[in-house]
């Protein structure tokens, strides 16, 4: 009985050690693969990171470009008239800084597919996720949404040369005449204190719109080192 009782033992203690030993390898096997798939999605997330960095390069000349057109027209004494008649070589730009707006749509095709997917859990860095999250999220709501105030500022700027200064509206696209063009508008708003309030209003837009694009550009620098730093482990 006895023997029976430890040759029973020892089968059954052979067992657990072979599914424990199971167990062991497959947790590591699911390990490796997990941290093989995350190094994957670092390095897809540094390659669109270029891909935003030459968006926002061009992003942050317009932005600051039309938000300085616009406080030189409306009498900012801060920019220097150099810069005034630097902008008077490129009356198109006229035609940006009153008649448009500048969206915001950084190609971040990966990061909204990781997400939808629900590839974004495998990725091991907690600090990450929440960098990813600020700036995808939380830096680029502040901006869209300020792009929309923009929008409505600049329906009411459009509306108001229509009614008022037709000839000046249609115009706009020309590159005939630029500097009488040009000094037309700076008339116009020097002399028109409801359109300068409009301006005003959309100055402030474009204010905020720049300060939430800091803030995702400095996101955006932050990411970048985290992921150099998880690519280069």
């Amino acid at each position: 009985m006895k023997k029976y009782l430890i040759k029973y033992t020892f089968e059954f203690f052979v067992i657990v050690l072979g599914i424990s030993v199971s167990f062991l390898l497959e947790d590591a096997r699911q390990k490796k693969e997990l941290k093989y798939l995350s190094q994957d999605l670092v390095v897809n997330l540094l390659n669109e990171v270029s891909e935003i960095e030459s968006y926002l390069k061009e992003r942050e000349i317009a932005f600051k470009g039309d938000k300085t057109l616009l406080d030189l027209l409306r009498g900012d004494h801060e920019h220097k008239l150099d810069s005034l008649i630097n902008f008077e070589k490129r009356p198109v730009l006229y035609g940006a800084a009153l008649f448009n707006y500048r969206g915001f749509k950084p190609p971040v095709a990966f990061y909204n597919s990781m997400v939808n997917d629900g590839k974004i859990r495998y990725l091991e860095s907690t600090e990450l996720k929440k960098t990813l999250d600020v700036m995808h999220n939380v830096h680029f709501y502040f901006i869209d949404s300020n792009v929309e105030d923009e929008a409505i500022s600049q329906r009411k700027v459009m509306d108001y040369f229509q009614v008022k200064y037709p000839k000046v509206f249609i115009g706009s696209e020309s590159s005939k005449e630029n500097v009488e063009y040009v000094k037309r508008i700076e008339k116009i708003v020097t002399n028109d204190e409801v359109l300068r309030a409009i301006l005003y209003q959309k100055a402030i837009a474009m204010q905020y719109k720049i300060i939430g694009f800091d803030r995702y550009k400095k996101s955006l620098y932050n990411l970048k080192n985290i992921l150099l730093e998880q690519v280069s482990e």
